[in-house]
């Protein structure tokens, strides 16, 4: 039976290929056979993100190990796409495989420690976490854009990730809202103005999903 995760995921994915708004480029979220949390699982989640996370990350679970979706509107205007890893394929994943010299050594230690959990591929840009090499419990969430050099911690857990990037649906540089990051600089101000007409459409063509704190947010770095 799939988890409660998929099974919003795939609302999700019917939702986006439904509307006569958004065309689909990308729908792979099926699902064979079960994967249910077994005891090497919860032992692998407690190690690397510390002993209470099983029961608070168990219905974000995939039944797979990963599903991606992208998404486009006719005119290319707005787009957005997610390639998401199951946690538990991403914690036994390897290390990202490169670092980036443009960043700081501080930074760079950090590049050192991330496994990625999303991506839009071919994009430059992907969400990880991080996982020390000594194993001590660790639940940050960064978000690395080659394109801007930045490597951004998120004020989010993993749960409240994933729950934002289904309502998201993968728009560009969604990401920087829960950043500390300022997008009324220069170098932002296409992003931004990208986010806008992102959630406008979003807005429009599901009006039954609130996007009330995302709004905020950006408002609030311009």
């Amino acid at each position: 039976m799939p988890s409660v995760f998929q099974l919003r995921a795939r609302e999700v994915f019917e939702e986006v290929r439904s509307t006569a708004e958004f065309t689909v480029e990308t729908y792979e979220i099926e699902s064979e056979g079960e994967r249910p949390l077994t005891e090497d699982d919860a032992k692998l989640i407690r190690q690397y993100m510390g002993p209470t996370t099983v029961d608070e990350v168990r219905d974000h679970l995939l039944d797979v190990e990963q599903i991606h979706l992208s998404w486009r509107t006719a005119d290319y205007r707005v787009h957005g796409e997610f390639a998401l890893k199951d946690l538990r394929t991403c914690l036994s994943g390897r290390y990202m495989p490169h670092t980036d010299e443009r960043l700081t050594p501080e930074e760079q230690l950090v590049m050192d420690e991330i496994k990625t959990l999303e991506e839009a591929p071919g994009s430059g840009r992907l969400t990880a976490l991080r996982v020390h090499m000594d194993m001590s419990p660790c639940r940050e969430i960064w978000f690395y854009d080659m394109n801007q050099q930045r490597l951004a911690l998120l004020d989010l857990d993993y749960s409240s990730y994933v729950d934002n990037l289904l309502i998201t649906k993968g728009i560009p540089g969604w990401q920087y809202l829960y950043s500390d990051t300022r997008l009324e600089d220069e170098e932002f101000r296409q992003l931004a103005r990208q986010l806008k007409i992102s959630l406008d459409a979003l807005e429009e063509v599901f009006p039954d999903h609130d996007y009330t704190d995302l709004r905020a947010r950006l408002e609030e770095r311009l």
